[in-house]
């Protein structure tokens, strides 16, 4: 996207007229942009740019931080604006990914900037990432029609009722096709295009729900168990009787590990199980159940790939790894998690970010592991909250579309991380958007910061596949508190460590009593390296707190 900015030392005085009575802002001039605030009807700016259609103003205003963008049509402003050539790099129009990392899992790696568009008075989708999805409707539950590379320039037709789906002309395509909004960078008005709704939009494919039945030589899924109080620990070559002592201290039941496989079969057929079989001696010695969360396949088993961050070329080589875990652990391990936030894309580095390539892991493994050990529980790996950006897709519809895979027949217990930044767990993203609660400076305005709305929105996606038999597994869940965060957690600074002990238990007790949340992780026990250590519970007041949660 190509700017005209003003002057910023001469800005224009202008005052907020909208129909509604507030205005979003957003973090660039199209509607594609994230909403970064919103201005009241009536309030002051000050005009300080507009964009090459003059559609979108840059103003400012005492309440707003940062670059922000208002609709035109939206602003009573006298005088012009006196331009003057400018460019800028097109921010990215989704919630951002901020939250701890697993164990010893790099930082995520930076959207790259997007090439700005040329002027251009038709509007253009310029795609972002680099196999991009296109779809036959607006939406994930449309079929894949085809994919195309980073920097494809698509005619935008018009949008879907909510506006964040376009709907395009591919070249080879006799049809119009579909692309999310948020994975393109937007050139011209795009917000004058039409909306279709009703009649005008593609029928949507009937939802398949998926029978409960287990592939070939492998039982069905069991249901995934009853709630459990667990919790994250780092027992990774660290004292594991002490940590144990600890998980005991508190009263729970269950401790994840998350275990590198590359760490484990460095070398072909190669297997060093002594963490593995340290950690489920002494776990089992105290009556502590165990959850592997088994990611990063070795760089052998993906030569023609940088990095470990993603699945192996072959799956089958994932699942077989999968069945030796649970052949040698079968009784005494409880619960195998396949993979780890796959929605993310330096999670599933090198594939498409698509349901339809986790459940190519996800069915070789749930069998593998269940003719190695029936009675081992298969957790789905869970989906980092968030929304839809070039580095991931929205939580809550990668879910919609890995039931449409089959997700169904593959899981005793579906996987979900619904973080609460510094929001009490049982305030809604709609006590926010109603005026109901008052929210911190920083991620506020979006369902995936909210811990209740994503547990919610999850269980309703169940509900809507008929797969209510099962539960919920929070596999990673909590709190940051910190008074200098990292860069990316400034949430941190918002809440107190008694805040972070208070919203822990509530949210266990919310959980506890809902009756579709079986075992719930809290990340985490005893981190104390990085931005992992905000999250650290022990020696903390939620320690204490914690402590008479099961008696």
């Amino acid at each position: 996207q190509q700017a005209i900015n003003a002057d910023p030392s001469i800005p224009r005085n202008a005052v907020v007229s909208t129909s509604g009575q507030s205005l979003n802002v957003r973090s660039g001039p199209g509607a594609n942009f994230g909403v970064t605030g919103s201005l009241a009807n009536g309030t002051s700016v000050q005009v300080i740019g507009k964009n090459t259609g003059g559609d979108w103003l840059q103003v400012q205003a005492a309440n707003l931080t940062g670059e922000s963008w208002v609709f035109a049509p939206a602003i009573d402003m006298n005088d012009g604006v006196a331009p003057v050539a400018s460019t800028f790099a097109a921010p990215v129009a989704a919630p951002t990914v901020n939250k701890t990392v697993s164990t010893t899992q790099p930082a995520a790696d930076q959207p790259k900037a997007v090439a700005a568009a040329p002027a251009t008075t038709k509007p253009l989708a310029i795609t972002k990432p680099t196999n991009m999805n296109v779809r036959g409707g607006p939406g994930t539950n449309y079929n894949i029609v085809t994919s195309l590379s980073a920097g494809t320039s698509l005619d935008i037709l018009a949008l879907n009722p909510a506006g964040d789906w376009y709907q395009v002309n591919v070249p080879g395509l006799s049809n119009p096709a579909w692309v999310l909004a948020n994975l393109t960078t937007a050139s011209g008005a795009v917000d004058g295009l039409a909306r279709l709704n009703g009649d005008q939009l593609p029928a949507a494919p009937t939802a398949a729900i998926a029978a409960a039945v287990a592939p070939a030589n492998a039982p069905p899924p069991a249901g995934g168990g009853s709630f459990a109080f667990g919790i994250t620990a780092n027992m990774w070559q660290n004292d594991k009787s002490g940590t144990a002592a600890q998980i005991k201290d508190l009263g729970f039941s269950w401790v994840k590990q998350q275990v590198r496989w590359e760490f484990v079969e460095n070398d072909p057929g190669a297997v060093n199980w002594s963490e593995m079989d340290d950690i489920i001696n002494v776990m089992n010695g105290n009556g502590i159940q165990v959850m592997f969360s088994v990611v990063t396949a070795p760089q052998w088993t993906r030569p023609d790939k940088a990095g470990t961050g993603g699945p192996p070329n072959d799956f089958n080589l994932y699942a077989g790894f999968l069945g030796k875990i649970a052949a040698r652990y079968c009784g005494r391990l409880g619960a195998i998690e396949v993979w780890n936030e796959e929605n993310l894309q330096r999670e599933w580095d090198g594939y498409p970010l698509d349901p339809a390539s986790y459940l190519n892991l996800l069915r070789p493994s749930y069998a593998a592991i269940k003719n190695s050990c029936p009675s081992l529980l298969v957790i789905s790996g869970a989906p980092t909250p968030t929304g839809n950006s070039d580095v991931a897709v929205d939580d809550i519809a990668y879910l919609r579309g890995l039931y449409d895979n089959g997700l169904a027949r593959y899981s005793d217990g579906i996987g979900v991380h619904p973080s609460g930044y510094a929001i009490p767990p049982d305030v809604t993203v709609e006590d926010w958007q109603q005026g109901r609660y008052t929210p911190p400076p920083s991620h506020f305005n979006h369902r995936s910061f909210y811990f209740r709305s994503t547990m919610e929105a999850s269980r309703q996606v169940m509900v809507d596949y008929g797969d209510t038999h099962k539960r919920l597994w929070p596999t990673e869940f909590g709190w940051g508190q910190a008074i200098s965060p990292h860069a990316g957690y400034e949430y941190e600074a918002y809440i107190s460590e008694a805040q972070q002990a208070q919203y822990i238990v509530t949210a266990f007790r919310m959980m506890q009593n809902w009756g579709w949340v079986g075992g719930a992780f809290l990340w985490n026990l005893n981190y104390n390296e990085g931005e992992m250590s905000a999250f650290r519970v022990a020696g903390r007041p939620a320690y204490e707190a914690l402590k008479g949660l099961t008696r």
